[in-house]
């Protein structure tokens, strides 16, 4: 496997993984229905020890009086106590808040980090993303209801998991690389049995397997056994050594959106305004918190060049400088939205036609609004282009029969147009809309692509 794919499959590995967690909270609020914390714990874990047992089919020996107790630190902070105070919050709180709230696991992480590793050090941006972050957290805590008239165990709760799995991550990078997965997972959800076994006896009992019958509840533990413990901790250990601890964690961040959604469909938990803003500005703050500085922060949406209007670009000078082909965006980028063409349009493309240039239409609208506009300026074209995403600039390439060092693209939107043509690798213009006038989703769009081109234009950027 090449390095690039590599990446990529950890990537994949990270998602897939949060994706899984997210919906976790879901299945565990379920069974707390007829088991406890500790009972759901316990069974999660034996299930999930088993099944790696049965993967493996080998018992190692034990590494060492310290390896053991490194491995059996990593269990205890990243799925015994993790998981007990998780749990434990779902009976007191959302489900969406408890996600929410574990978001800033990676706050915990850079803290912890600063004082227990040599190489990863606190900074204003951390600083500054906590702060966002716990802005994020009193708004989730009060869920709307901004008055003091609230239980908040539930919710310290689920800040004391995010700080132990905040040690678990820093403990677990001496670890990944050196053990397998598989033999690494397996070893930590032994030590989890142990721990949690005689807690859970302690507590209500061993837990009954009467309410298993309830197929729900089957499918629930079978999830979280299966799926949300021996597979994805061993998914999550893969994707660390593929990509980093760093990057693997950032994938936490989408775990509020999903449980969210999760928890409204399932669980009919009502989403709160509050509450939704709260959790914007708990990802926002993290992501700030571990913005690295090397590059722009918003710098995958800048464009190459920006302009007042398409139809000032210097053509011929682009022509000289080795460019062949030219994607255009239709509404405010050559014509007002919604906008038939103009005598100005057609001959602009005239006029490229003439100087060399291939061109092409990519466009997210139908073919009902593309097609007749397209046989207007004599010009091939793609509908329904779903930028940002790379396939319609690679098709309006293969129809112009460009590649990405000769092809550029023109368009009126940050977040679409100009993002899809960064991603894709072609050089991007982005030019002034050509009219305010404008569907309610691109209104809304519009105050968010103006926090951007004020760092374009301050920084790097040019008017």
């Amino acid at each position: 496997m090449t390095v690039r794919n590599d990446r990529a499959a950890g990537h994949l590995l990270a998602l897939v993984t949060i994706t899984i967690w997210g919906t976790t909270f879901v299945a565990t609020k379920t069974l707390l229905r007829d088991y406890d914390a500790l009972q759901i714990m316990l069974m999660r874990f034996f299930l999930a020890w088993v099944v790696l047992l049965l993967l493996t089919r080998r018992i190692e020996k034990p590494a060492g009086l310290k390896e053991e107790a490194g491995i059996f630190a990593l269990s205890l902070s990243g799925v015994s106590l993790y998981y007990f105070f998780e749990n434990t919050a779902l009976t007191y709180t959302l489900a969406s808040n408890v996600s929410i709230l574990l978001a800033a696991a990676p706050i915990f992480t850079a803290v912890l980090a600063h004082f227990f590793t040599k190489d990863e050090k606190l900074s204003g941006r951390i600083w500054a993303g906590f702060v966002i972050a716990i802005a994020g957290v009193v708004l989730v805590v009060f869920n709307g209801t901004y008055v003091l008239k609230l239980n908040p165990l539930g919710d310290a709760l689920s800040i004391l998991a995010a700080f132990s799995w905040g040690i678990y991550s820093v403990l677990l990078k001496g670890f990944v690389g050196r053990y397998s997965g598989l033999f690494l997972t397996r070893r930590m959800l032994f030590y989890a049995v142990l721990v949690t076994a005689p807690f859970a006896m302690w507590g209500k009992g061993l837990p009954p397997l009467t309410p298993l019958a309830k197929w729900e509840n089957l499918f629930c533990l079978l999830f979280l056994g299966i799926l949300g413990s021996a597979l994805c901790y061993v998914a999550w250990n893969m994707a660390i050594r593929r990509i980093g601890l760093v990057n693997t964690n950032n994938y936490i961040y989408l775990n509020p959106f999903v449980t969210m959604v999760a928890a409204a469909i399932v669980l009919k938990e009502r989403i709160t305004g509050a509450g939704f803003v709260g959790a914007v500005l708990i990802v926002g703050g993290i992501i700030v918190s571990e913005y690295s500085g090397k590059r722009p922060f918003f710098g995958a949406f800048y464009p190459k060049e920006y302009r007042d209007s398409t139809y000032g670009i210097d053509f011929e000078e682009l022509y000289r400088r080795g460019y062949r082909g030219i994607l255009f965006d239709i509404d405010n980028t050559l014509v007002p939205h919604d906008a038939p063409a103009t005598q100005e349009s057609v001959e602009l493309f005239r006029r490229l036609h003439a100087i060399g240039f291939h061109t092409c239409l990519i466009s997210n609208n139908k073919e009902p609004r593309v097609t007749p506009f397209a046989k207007a300026m004599e010009t091939p074209y793609v509908y329904k282009a779903d930028k940002p995403s790379r396939k319609g600039y690679q098709e309006g390439m293969r129809r112009m029969g460009t590649d990405l060092a000769d092809t550029l693209f023109i368009g009126d939107q940050l977040f679409t147009d100009v993002w899809g043509a960064n991603r894709t690798g072609i050089y991007s213009i982005l030019v002034k809309p050509m009219n305010p006038k404008e569907e309610i989703q691109i209104v809304l769009k519009r105050y968010l692509e103006k926090i951007v081109l004020f760092f374009y234009l301050r920084g790097e950027g040019k008017k």
